[in-house]
């Protein structure tokens, strides 16, 4: 989707060639503000059902499939490394049913178990026989006497074993044959499959229980807001809690409002709480908690549920009511919705007739030319001259005339030339508006000045860092063509974000860098952008103990400029690299046969006299690690 559209907080509309419903535009634009929890699969299966099943396994010949069953489970809990063995009935009465294959201990000290299964040999009997006593003599007695230099001898029953029983018969067989024997009966398989969440393998091998849709298993977002929510509630529920500071009530209820919505729960029930949150607002608030509880139900209803009809409906009283106060702050929230109508008008889905859009411009400006004009509050009237620019940016939108977007970006010069003086200035909102109206100006030179200026203002005004973020994303909105500026950008940003607060967007910028100096044929530059954003990249996941998907595509990209400059021993650590992050990180089928077939085009591309594995691709584009 194209991200050229009207976002909220006063974003500046950009036509589109379709209708994009608000919420999935939204979604795309700013996911952080909806649900994180995905349809999960659980499993319902109950002790009771388990035991009987594991009771009743001979009755219904299902031992071969016991046999499996316990491997996988053994696998989970014991040790992942277990060979199976050929022919029907497994390992048979005189020999393993599994046994352990060695791995590398570098492999081995990931396991969750016991490491030393990593290598050691150690030999697996499964049982479902009632004389489980008599199974698990022949079964260690058979697999001793084949000579094979086992170190340990586990055997899984699936009937009930009395503890002491289960003590004194690994103890004898132990002593008699010198292994050391350890016996898992029914308690053991119930503990690790219904304790230890592991019900996936009953369902998947002995085919009980069900697959159910678990609701309690949260996103950590959502989880986090399910928790605050429910401490809100009991809290609005107590008529006690509140008593004597009944403002503070007013602010828990919109904020359950809005976690309700963050959570998306059904529409019925978020309206209600939006509801409860006026009502309180009307009956114990002030003027500000009333004006943005229905600001709050309004934004909500356009971008959660695409109710145009609210906006039109509700916009009329909202605008009596913030028309009311001589604050920018206040009249903002008017502004903001007041884009959401030409958001509306521009991608098709009210007129300008229908929702009365030219007279409610006007209502609007000329109350911010008023508090434009009060010179006695700098601020205020700055905010609102910062607003009024905002409007203005919308008629050359609206009539097709971007070119006249030249005398906004210059009016965006002037509200940055008087705000460094004022300390009190809010120019998070600025600065937004600045950079969506990158995604209009092209390589307007006018519109790169203004960047730079605000590049200057916020790295004063803040940190350098932070003005190093604003090259970085109007580095991002050039095209290829226009590499020069972009190497431009992306060199100063890269400077000013080498500082550890800054890691993710220090690894974008240097990232983006090495393909701008690719671009422009400059291939030992990119090679040390590049280095640069691996070596950070490596630096951040040892920190974080996780080593991030995005260096996969970095590592292709090395691999690919190692390839040009005939860097062989580069390439090959590249190569060497991409294996080893194949095989260890979590990635999807589909992306690891997108990145096995990009390699054939490097093979197809490689350097003479070089056999190259397949496994590393040309990247179609970097994007920023999340």
């Amino acid at each position: 989707m194209s991200k050229s559209n009207a976002v909220p907080g006063g974003d500046a509309a950009v036509p589109a060639p379709e209708k994009i419903k608000p919420s999935r535009y939204m979604r795309e634009l700013r996911p952080e503000y909806y649900s994180d929890t995905q349809n999960r699969d659980a499993y319902d299966l109950d002790q009771s059902t388990l035991e009987y099943h594991l009771d009743t396994l001979t009755n219904r010949n299902e031992t071969h499939e016991f046999e499996i069953f316990a491997r996988k489970l053994c696998e989970r809990a014991i040790c992942p490394n277990l060979r199976p063995q050929t022919g029907p009935e497994g390992g048979g009465d005189s020999k393993a049913d599994t046994e352990t294959f060695p791995v590398a201990p570098e492999i081995s000290i990931a396991y969750v178990g016991d490491v030393a299964g990593g290598s050691e040999r150690w030999a697996f009997a499964f049982s479902a026989k009632k004389r489980w006593k008599e199974k698990a003599r022949n079964d260690v007695k058979g697999i001793a006497e084949t000579g094979r230099p086992y170190q340990k001898i586990i055997c899984v029953t699936s009937q009930f074993a009395r503890t002491k029983d289960r003590a004194d018969l690994e103890q004898e067989l132990s002593g008699e044959f010198g292994i050391p024997v350890t016996v898992h009966d029914r308690s053991w398989i119930v503990k690790e499959i219904i304790e230890n969440d592991r019900k996936d393998i009953a369902f998947n091998y002995l085919a009980i229980g069900k697959v159910v849709d678990d609701p309690r298993r949260l996103g950590p977002t959502d989880y986090s807001r399910a928790q605050q929510l429910a401490d809100i509630e009991k809290a609005l529920a107590d008529s006690e809690a509140f008593r004597g500071m009944e403002s503070q009530g007013v602010t828990e209820a919109l904020v359950a409002a809005k976690l309700s919505r963050g959570l998306e729960k059904p529409r019925t029930e978020i309206e209600g709480q939006f509801a409860r949150a006026i009502r309180l607002a009307d009956a114990n608030g002030n003027y500000r908690q009333r004006l943005e509880a229905r600001y709050e139900q309004i934004w909500t209803g356009f971008w959660w549920f695409d109710d145009f009809d609210l906006l039109k409906a509700s916009y009329g009283a909202f605008e009596k009511e913030a028309l009311k106060s001589d604050h920018s702050a206040n009249v903002s929230l008017l502004c903001n919705l007041h884009q959401l109508l030409i958001n509306s008008v521009v991608h098709g889905h009210m007129t300008r007739e229908e929702c009365d859009l030219d007279a409610r411009t006007a209502t609007l400006k000329e109350a911010l030319q008023k508090i434009a004009s009060n010179t006695e509050r700098p601020n205020n009237a700055l905010e609102a001259e910062t607003s009024l620019l905002i409007i203005r940016m919308n008629k050359p939108v609206l009539g097709g005339k971007t070119e006249e977007l030249r005398e906004v970006w210059r009016g965006f010069m002037q509200v940055l030339d008087r705000a460094a003086g004022l300390g009190e200035f809010k120019a998070e909102r600025l600065e937004q508006m600045i950079e969506i109206g990158g995604q209009l100006a092209g390589n307007d030179p006018v519109y790169n000045e203004l960047v730079e200026k605000l590049a200057d203002f916020v790295g004063k005004r803040s940190s350098e860092a932070k003005g190093a973020v604003i090259l970085l994303k109007r580095a991002k909105q050039l095209d290829f063509s226009d590499r020069i500026e972009m190497i431009r950008l992306l060199g100063k940003a890269t400077f000013a974000l080498s500082k550890k607060e800054y890691a993710d967007e220090l690894i974008d910028a240097t990232q983006h860098l090495a393909v701008a100096y690719r671009s422009a044929g400059l291939f030992w530059a990119a090679r040390a952008a590049c280095l640069m954003a691996l070596a950070t990249i490596v630096i951040e996941g040892e920190e974080d103990n996780r080593i991030p998907v995005i260096f996969i595509p970095t590592l292709k990209l090395w691999a690919w400029l190692s390839l040009s400059l005939r860097h062989i021993p580069d390439f090959l650590n590249a190569i060497q690299l991409l294996n080893g992050s194949l095989k260890a990180m979590l990635l999807t089928e589909e992306t690891k046969e997108r990145v096995q077939g990009a390699a054939r085009m490097m093979s197809h591309n490689n350097a003479p006299g070089l056999t190259i594995s397949p496994i590393a691709g040309e990247p179609a584009s970097i994007k920023k690690r999340r």
